[in-house]
């Protein structure tokens, strides 16, 4: 018996179907009436059949039932009757809730790819039963024993100049699946749909809603939408206290010209950094609370 070292993907589902917990990785994703300004809305990746409620009450009529791999808009959290809802958005951007249940829905993360360059791929499957997704890939060079082999490279490249990059070559058996490799650039915006955390798990599946679908390697560096601000800040923040706590050393005599004086300017720096940070999650926290309950 070869010893073939298997790779280990994410997939989150609990759906029961006879083709595996898996396959809706690449199950082609329904989109209801998504707006062409893509990445100004939210969206829930469902993940088994969920009901979808006119009201964020219990006992209000029941809409209709998403089907795992549907990508739904949805506006924000509510609160009714110690319940927890999402209200979401369906055909003609009718308002309709559904119960928030983690195990029920993904929320996609709207990202910024901070790598120079990324590739992924695609798979499709040729087969009417599909086998388990991690069943599929394996290091390259241990599957000898099958004669139609192909290899896809998966590959992020932070620093093209510097030639900082990881990668990995996968083979797998072209009589079972079609994979296609894409690339992101950097800039890029993407939507992650599904993200496993644990160290067995090396891909998250992506989405850029413009046909580039499929997995890149979770150490890929990205930012999320919303939150790039923070760098050039953190910048700003770093250069105003460090270079203030300098002039303030020097004007006082308490610090000689070294490079050891810059150690506590850089410590406090930090510290106020994370000050900031904790004070935005604050706001953040109360203001989502607030909309939760209107």
């Amino acid at each position: 018996m070869l010893n073939r070292k298997l790779i280990s993907f994410n997939s989150r589902t609990n759906h029961s179907q006879d083709v595996g917990n898996n396959t809706i990785l690449f199950s082609k994703l329904n989109f209801l009436k998504l707006n062409t300004n893509y990445f100004m809305k939210r969206y829930l990746r469902i993940l088994k059949p969920t009901k979808v409620y006119s009201r964020h009450e219990l006992s209000s009529s029941h809409l209709t039932t998403l089907e795992p791999d549907t990508i739904i808009s949805f506006n924000r959290e509510k609160r009714r009757d110690k319940v927890n809802w999402m209200e979401i958005y369906i055909e003609d951007k009718k308002e309709a809730y559904i119960k928030k249940d983690h195990d029920n829905f993904y929320k996609c993360q709207n990202v910024i790819l901070d790598d120079d360059s990324v590739q992924g791929f695609s798979v499709i499957y040729k087969t009417s039963k599909k086998p388990l997704f991690d069943s599929l890939f394996h290091q390259k060079d241990t599957l000898t024993e099958i004669e139609n082999i192909g290899i896809i490279k998966a590959e992020s490249i932070e620093d093209a100049k510097e030639g900082k990059k990881i990668d990995i070559q996968l083979a797998y058996n072209k009589d079972l699946i079609q994979v296609d490799p894409f690339v992101l650039k950097k800039k890029e915006h993407f939507y992650i749909i599904n993200n496993v955390f644990g160290k067995k798990y090396i891909f998250i599946e992506i989405d850029n809603l413009k046909g580039k679908k499929g997995f890149i390697l979770k150490k890929t560096n990205y930012t999320k939408k919303g939150d790039e601000w923070m760098k050039p800040v953190i910048v700003i923040i770093m250069i105003l206290v460090v270079g203030g706590l300098i002039l303030i050393g020097l004007s006082a005599g308490w610090l000689a010209i070294s490079g050891l004086m810059l150690i506590p300017a850089v410590i406090v720096a930090i510290v106020a950094i994370v000050v900031l940070q904790i004070i935005l999650m604050i706001i953040k926290g109360i203001f989502n609370i607030i909309r939760k309950r209107f």
